[in-house]
């Protein structure tokens, strides 16, 4: 079969890294409307149609996001193209069977028995920052060929920017100005993004990381190691649901505060959020009865925890008061905590007219909202009860 498919620079940056035996990562970093996504959708229709009998999994962090891009479009193109045939979709499964045994599969990593499950030949994370550490992890060591990931570089710190370095990674980096399909109406919208926000423009426009000025946190440091002793712990929990619903350990002593995710999730109900709690505080050891402070603005999720043997209690919610008591310890984060280090990277004060305000971002802040609890809570009523030691060698 002759496919004789439109196509930009991007695909062909692609293609060759993706038939290059040397390469195993292939990082595309982007801006909007560059044809990065559109790109490795040719891609990976190409591959298939050129392999037998392979696997390829397209995954993203949530089934609905996946389902309202990278599904939808797919199979708009294999129709564009001539090549689609119905009773080779299993929609219930999300998987294509190309006539030559290649499948391609779509499954969110939310579906923990896919991302641990059988391996694959190739893998490609759509908006790959979304994807904690561990995730890539687990998907790494169950791919046996080639990784592939695409995002718009929202932040600058991110374990997508150590794979980059890897010798056998390819990087591509695009702009709306690679697209030359692209209709001059949409042009002039990116190019006129710098007129409404300049970090907008760099990450959208220009696909890179956004530059600021007006960064809240400033003096923390990552850390892999432990205190041998903590005097005090305090659980901080901010709900989401389109949000994420983070609850962040602060362990204290002296002077010195340590954080780390324990849960950082979209999506979670009431029952989610408690069951993931009794596996996490079973996994790590941790005892029930161990103080939590909460957001009170949800007191019906509080009530539910507290009937299921949790000891929440509501969070003190000054704002400026409790940034500037996270910024009187000496501030340590856990470096298997990615979720925390990228807050921390992009919770920014809110400009009005050019000027800062002492008003944060709404943006960037669950984890940054659920330490900010734990660490006012513990400045309020500094105790030893209903803290625990830990010691982890």
């Amino acid at each position: 079969m002759i496919l004789d498919i439109k196509h930009t620079g991007v695909f062909e940056k692609n293609w060759d890294a993706l038939t290059d035996e040397g390469i195993r990562f292939i990082i595309n970093q982007g801006g909007s409307r560059s044809s990065k996504t559109y790109s490795l959708m040719q891609a990976m229709i190409v591959y298939a149609l050129s392999n037998k009998g392979k696997i390829i999994s397209i995954v993203r962090k949530s089934l609905p996001s996946l389902k309202k891009s990278v599904i939808r479009e797919f199979f708009r193109l294999l129709e564009d193209m001539g090549i689609y045939q119905e009773h080779r979709h299993r929609k219930i499964d999300n998987t294509y069977m190309f006539d030559n045994g290649t499948m391609i599969e779509f499954f969110s990593i939310d579906n923990a028995q896919k991302v641990r499950g059988q391996s694959r030949d190739i893998l490609w994370a759509n908006e790959a920052n979304e994807l904690s550490f561990e995730e890539y992890n687990q998907l790494n060591f169950r791919t046996t060929e080639k990784l592939i990931f695409d995002f718009n570089p929202s932040d600058d710190a991110h374990w997508l920017y150590d794979v980059k370095d890897y010798p056998d990674c390819r990087f591509i980096h695009s702009t709306y100005k690679d697209n030359p399909f692209l209709a001059k109406s949409l042009v002039k919208q990116m190019e006129d993004l710098i007129k409404v926000d300049f970090n907008y423009y760099q990450v959208y426009a220009l696909g890179l990381p956004a530059k600021s000025t007006h960064t809240i946190y400033t003096h923390q440091m990552p850390y892999a190691e432990e205190l041998p002793r903590y005097d005090d712990t305090v659980l901080g929990l901010d709900f989401g649901y389109n949000h994420s619903t983070a609850l962040i350990r602060c362990r204290f002593r002296d002077d010195i505060c340590h954080v780390d995710e324990l849960i950082f999730e979209k999506g979670l109900t009431t029952a989610d959020l408690i069951e993931e709690m009794n596996d996490t505080f079973k996994r790590m050891s941790i005892p029930k009865h161990q103080t939590i402070v909460a957001d009170w603005a949800r007191p019906e999720i509080i009530e539910e925890l507290n009937r299921n043997g949790f000891n929440v209690l509501y969070a003190d919610k000054a704002v400026k008061e409790g940034i500037s008591t996270v910024k009187s310890y000496r501030l340590y984060y856990d470096i298997g905590s990615p979720n925390i280090a990228r807050e921390f990277k992009n919770y920014k004060w809110k400009l009005h007219k050019e000027q800062l305000t002492d008003e944060p971002e709404k943006v960037w802040d669950d984890a940054m909202d659920a330490m900010r609890y734990g660490v006012m809570w513990h400045k309020k009523n500094r105790r030893s009860v209903g803290g625990y030691d830990f010691v982890s060698f």
